[in-house]
C-alpha cells in the first residue's frame, strides 16, 4: 500500500507531526503547495495534516478537490491546534469545514500544537474587554482562571505536542493496510 502524508504548517507543530508520521509508516512526505492533484493518483492512503485555528481548518477547499478527485482512496486527516483532544468535540468543527460527502470519507484526527504568544495577540483579547467595559483600562480588566494562566504564561513558548498522540492514527493506517492486503 503506497502512503503519502502531505502537511501544511503555520507555526511549525503541524510539521513535526508530520515528519513523524511518515517516517513511522515509511510514507512520502510532502507540503501542500508540493502536490499537484494528479500525483495522488500514485498513492493509496493519503494523510493530510493541516492547521485547526479559531475553529477553521486551513485550505478544506484544496482538501475537496482532492477527496472529491480520488473518492476510492482511503483518507486520513489530521488537524493541529491548542485545544486538548480529550475535551473537544470536533464534529461541528468538521461539519462546519467540510461537505457532507467529505466528511464521509475522511478519518479524523487531532493532535496539540505549540503555543508562542508573540504570534498570539492575547493584548488584543484583554483590549476587546476593557473597551466593552469602557470604566476599565486594561490594567482592570477582569480575567477567569483560563485568563489568568494565559497571561501568566505570555511571551514564552508552551509546547503541547505529544508524540504519543499519532499512535492511534498509525494503529488506523495498519488497520488499512491490513484490509488492503486482504481485498488484493
Amino acid at each position: 500500500m503506497k502512503k503519502i502524508v502531505i502537511y501544511e504548517t503555520t507555526y511549525g507543530s503541524t510539521e513535526s507531526y508530520a515528519k513523524r508520521i511518515a517516517e513511522e509508516l515509511g510514507a512520502t512526505i510532502k507540503k501542500h503547495e508540493q502536490i499537484r492533484v494528479e500525483k495522488l493518483a500514485d498513492y493509496d492512503l493519503v494523510i493530510i495534516g493541516t492547521c485547526l485555528l479559531s475553529g477553521k481548518i486551513y485550505d478544506t477547499d484544496r482538501i475537496e478537490q482532492w477527496i472529491n478527485t480520488y473518492p476510492d482512496k482511503t483518507w486520513g486527516l489530521f488537524t493541529v491546534g491548542l485545544s486538548n483532544p480529550s475535551l473537544t468535540d470536533f464534529e461541528p468543527i468538521f461539519k462546519d469545514n467540510f461537505s457532507e460527502v467529505v466528511q464521509k470519507r475522511i478519518t479524523p484526527f487531532h493532535f496539540r500544537g505549540t503555543i508562542r504568544y508573540k504570534r498570539l495577540n492575547l493584548m488584543y483579547g484583554l483590549l476587546n474587554k476593557a473597551h466593552i467595559n469602557r470604566q476599565s483600562s486594561i490594567d482592570t480588566v477582569p480575567l477567569d482562571d483560563e485568563g489568568l494562566a494565559l497571561l501568566k504564561t505570555y511571551g514564552t513558548i508552551i509546547d503541547s505536542r505529544d508524540a504519543d498522540s499519532i499512535n492511534p492514527l498509525i494503529e488506523w493506517v495498519e488497520e488499512a493496510e491490513e484490509k488492503h492486503k486482504e481485498a488484493n
